[in-house]
């Protein structure tokens, strides 16, 4: 990857860390603070995003690099932007959360965190995949990520079953639900950037 564009992906993988990492905290401490913090970085994180891809549109004139080198750029600052969307649906959700005064059990809390830091390790793990395309790192992203998608599968059907025997609260579900489908989707989009990482360090 060429150093320019490798340097403004870089930036935006940053932002998306350091928000999903304000996010993590929002949903431990439960503070509002943090949560508004988290809330207040989603235009800086937008605009990152944005600049980017009117980089990229920028240099795929024919006069410079073309359509064919732009695509698996774009389609990465896409992947970006629907993480961005998802973790959005985060902020929204602790929001609605401490509003209602909405409180998970323990149980249900680890669920979350476990899947909360697999989602943290893959996304600290982008930055490095970027800066090299290295194949077995992006296979072990791969290994990674269906490990974590499985394993969030799972909660929610122990959850939907808890939810039937009257252990979990129908107040917290819909909030449950929605924070494990958020990460997933961040997880699923980082497997796709890992794709095309992969895709354009081939063509180099």
């Amino acid at each position: 990857m060429e150093k320019e564009i490798e340097e403004r992906f870089l930036s935006v993988c940053r932002s998306k860390i350091n928000q999903l990492e304000l996010i993590f905290k929002g949903f431990r401490v439960v503070s509002e603070n943090v949560i508004q913090e988290a809330d207040q970085m989603r235009e800086e994180v937008k605009r990152h995003s944005t600049e980017l891809a009117r980089f990229i549109i920028s240099e795929s004139t024919p006069t410079r690099k073309g359509r064919d080198w732009a695509k698996p750029y774009l389609s990465m600052v896409t992947s970006f932007e629907r993480m961005g969307y998802n973790m959005d649906g985060m902020v929204d959700c602790l929001k609605a959360m401490l509003e209602n005064h909405v409180l998970f059990s323990d149980h249900a809390v680890k669920e979350v965190n476990d899947i909360f830091q697999g989602a943290m390790d893959l996304l600290e793990r982008l930055p490095e995949l970027i800066q090299t395309g290295n194949k077995l790192l992006a296979q072990r992203i791969g290994e990674q990520v269906r490990s974590i998608l499985k394993i969030a599968n799972g909660y929610s059907e122990d959850h939907e079953e808890r939810l039937i025997q009257g252990v979990c609260v129908p107040k917290s579900s819909p909030h449950y639900l929605g924070l494990l489908e958020s990460l997933r989707g961040i997880i699923a989009h980082i497997l796709e950037i890992s794709g095309k990482v992969v895709l354009i360090s081939n063509r180099s």
